[in-house]
């Protein structure tokens, strides 16, 4: 039996309860409660998703690699106006849901207090309409130019692509463990102060957040983050997995950042939204720098797990390295 974790239980939003490892990285690793932990809670319904969203927008509204052997400024702006529509649809209809139209008030809600609009920390002196600039004109037009870039080099050949379908979807199952460890890395980089301060910071604006607030980032940090497909320059993969990286980076972030843990259909009726892990990241800054699937933070001493006794370590850890801070967090 393992020791007790308290919930933080704040007054002013909502806790769940402390957060659990997948069960392969706890003390006594479980192989067949991990393959059940992969299926029933991490690729459904939320990875599922982002595939079959991939698919869609791979065969659908995306130009033929053909366009592609001459790479010019159209064919970025195609794929910027296509990025554009699905943000507008998928994280602005979360957005619209949640925050706009407020379907379940504050029920699972991390925060008691809605988005900001008056405030000159943000780009317009308003929280959404900051988030959605640096995710339309920045984040959509970065992940445009890196998507044209890859299929420039599977149009002229210059990279390998995998031909079988088994092949493609046993990487695309990848992509989400290859993300885990290229989060994490570029994940602390931001927070060296210098490159924090100059860079992350905008992003780190929101600490209340929204849909909107997954991939409002500065322009800098949108290089760091959408450089995932780059890997395949090096390992085989196809235009198909360029596209699903894309929009996996693009629109996952939006219900991780959505500021509900769950999201409520009926009164019998609801299903995980947000990620309190990153959440917590949002709250307290030095803490789940990546994911929990690949439990880098456990390994390196930045875990926060949402329990009491994990807040006490981590406010030890701040006075050990600030001793004249006594501020409370």
């Amino acid at each position: 039996m393992g020791p007790t974790r308290t919930p933080m239980q704040r007054s002013s939003g909502y806790d769940p309860n402390p957060i659990e490892l997948p069960p392969l990285f706890q003390s006594s690793p479980k192989p067949f409660a991990m393959a059940r932990w992969l299926v029933t809670k991490f690729m459904w319904p939320q990875s599922i998703m982002w595939i079959v969203l991939a698919v869609l927008t791979f065969h659908f509204v995306t130009p033929g690699l053909d366009r592609f052997r001459s790479l010019d400024v159209g064919d970025v702006a195609v794929l910027w106006f296509r990025n554009a529509a699905v943000m507008f649809v998928v994280i602005g209809g979360q957005h619209w849901w949640l925050h706009m139209r407020k379907a379940q008030g504050f029920e699972f809600k991390y925060e008691a207090r809605w988005l900001s609009n008056r405030r000159k920390l943000f780009t317009f002196n308003h929280q959404t309409r900051d988030n959605v600039f640096w995710s339309l004109v920045s984040g959509g037009g970065v992940a445009a130019l890196f998507e044209a870039c890859m299929f420039r080099l599977y149009a002229t050949q210059a990279i390998p692509q995998l031909e079988s379908l088994w092949l493609i979807a046993l990487m695309t199952f990848a992509v989400f463990w290859i993300e885990g460890v290229h989060f994490y890395l570029n994940h602390r980089f931001l927070h060296w102060r210098p490159l924090y301060r100059s860079v992350h910071a905008l992003h780190h604006r929101n600490v209340n957040t929204g849909p909107w607030s997954g991939i409002s980032m500065h322009p800098v940090e949108h290089l760091l983050y959408f450089s995932l497909p780059f890997v395949f320059v090096l390992l085989p993969g196809s235009p198909f997995i360029a596209t699903f990286c894309m929009v996996y980076l693009m629109i996952s972030p939006s219900p991780s950042h959505s500021g509900f843990d769950r999201f409520v259909v009926n009164k019998d009726v609801n299903f995980h939204g947000g990620d309190f892990f990153h959440n917590l990241h949002h709250r307290y800054f030095e803490v789940n720098y990546g994911m929990l699937l690949l439990p880098l933070d456990r390994w390196f001493g930045s875990f926060h797990d949402g329990s009491l006794e994990a807040h006490e370590r981590f406010k030890g850890r701040k006075r050990n390295l600030n001793p004249s801070d006594q501020s409370s967090y």
